[in-house]
């Protein structure tokens, strides 16, 4: 089929199945500059990167089974949801999701890029696949050169990937922490709330208030942001009048009685901080920050996430060629033991149980949030 759209020309290849992958070599010359002119500081950033996917395997899986436990003994489990879009990401979470995947598959394989040239390891392209609404990204090398390749070097390539999403993650951490510190060169602020969402049916919703509403103040009480807002609706009584100044001019809501405490006032919206553009007033509207923030939420989440899943030691994650190498040294060679009813060396023995134990753990968990009702990312 690409042959007769002549996609080949653009680097695009369909395949049966509705696979489609998209390969470049643009990028080669330049992760070659970026490999040999940091090269000592790649070697020690992948050296630790290496350390660094032992503790995130044993992190996840502890992570797994405490989880199960949780819900075992009625604690609060965590979901933990394939990501495919329509089925467990809603399609308004779409472009936040979309925009996040990039940055993640293309730091992730930059990285093996750059760590393939830093071990010697030619690389011939790079590129992203989409196979039935499952996204993906991969770093084509030279096949010869990986098997010839020292143990220490593929432990270091497989690892760089991990590593770098990991440090992404890190950072974008710091960044949500710190959200107005980092978007205020554009936007100044909080200096309301935003409304990002509304119950339909309720006070706010039979009022007229609509998504990208801001709220400056409620019956004259300044609202200068979400911590203000939910302090003043705690204080307003249940069936109250209020008279909500918004960006766009005042309005009357007749609230009623929150489902979580009759006492006390309830609108039926979910809020932001707002924050008002500096300039680029055409471009910059008063739901950009919130949009900057979502962004920022799932880049945070897809990078950990794919940090620590990818390094579980499963066929077709990087932790499964990571840790196959690693009992590759002779240390678990030198022995022999039977598991399975098959005679192997301690390295095979100890992949097959971290394998197994990762693959049982990870679908407990998946299929736990299912039998809860998570068929939806927020």
């Amino acid at each position: 089929m690409h042959y007769l759209l002549k996609l080949e020309k653009y680097g695009v290849e369909l395949k049966p199945y509705l696979a489609v992958f998209w390969r470049t070599k643009r990028f080669n010359r330049f992760i070659d500059r970026i490999a040999f002119k940091y090269f000592r500081f790649w070697k020690i950033f992948f050296t630790v990167g290496v350390f660094l996917a032992i503790g995130e395997l044993l992190f996840t899986l502890k992570f797994f089974a405490s989880n199960l436990m949780a819900s075992y003994y009625g604690g609060n489990a965590q979901l933990v949801l394939p990501l495919i879009p329509g089925v467990t990401i809603s399609f308004s979470s779409l472009p936040y999701f979309v925009i996040s995947v990039v940055v993640v598959f293309c730091l992730h394989e930059f990285a093996h890029g750059i760590a393939a040239r830093v071990e010697g390891i030619r690389l011939k392209s790079i590129g992203m696949m989409f196979v039935v609404l499952i996204f993906g990204g991969f770093a084509e090398l030279v096949d010869e050169d990986i098997s010839r390749a020292k143990i220490t070097s593929k432990l270091r390539l497989l690892a760089a990937g991990s590593m770098a999403n990991l440090l992404c993650g890190i950072i974008i951490t710091v960044f949500i922490i710190n959200f107005s510190l980092v978007i205020s060169p554009l936007f100044s602020g909080p200096e309301g709330v935003l409304i990002v969402s509304i119950v339909d049916g309720s006070p706010a919703d039979r009022a007229g208030i609509v998504v990208g509403d801001v709220i400056l103040s409620i019956n004259g009480s300044r609202i200068t942001d979400t911590y203000s807002f939910v302090k003043y609706m705690y204080s307003a009584p249940a069936n109250s009048t209020l008279v909500l100044s918004l960006l766009r001019g005042n309005i009357i809501v007749h609230s009623s009685f929150h489902p979580l405490n009759s006492s006390i006032a309830f609108l039926g919206v979910r809020s932001f901080n707002y924050y008002a553009p500096r300039f680029l007033t055409a471009i910059l509207t008063p739901m950009s920050a919130w949009h900057i923030y979502n962004v920022f939420t799932w880049l945070e989440l897809l990078s950990v996430s794919a940090a620590l899943i990818n390094m579980l030691p499963i066929p077709f994650f990087d932790g499964g060629g990571f840790f196959e190498a690693l009992f590759q040294f002779p240390i678990f060679k030198r022995r022999t033991v039977y598991f399975l009813n098959r005679k192997m060396t301690v390295g095979e023995a100890l992949l097959n149980i971290i394998r197994l134990t990762s693959i049982m753990l990870l679908f407990a968990n998946i299929s736990q949030s299912f039998i809860l009702g998570g068929f939806r990312m927020p």
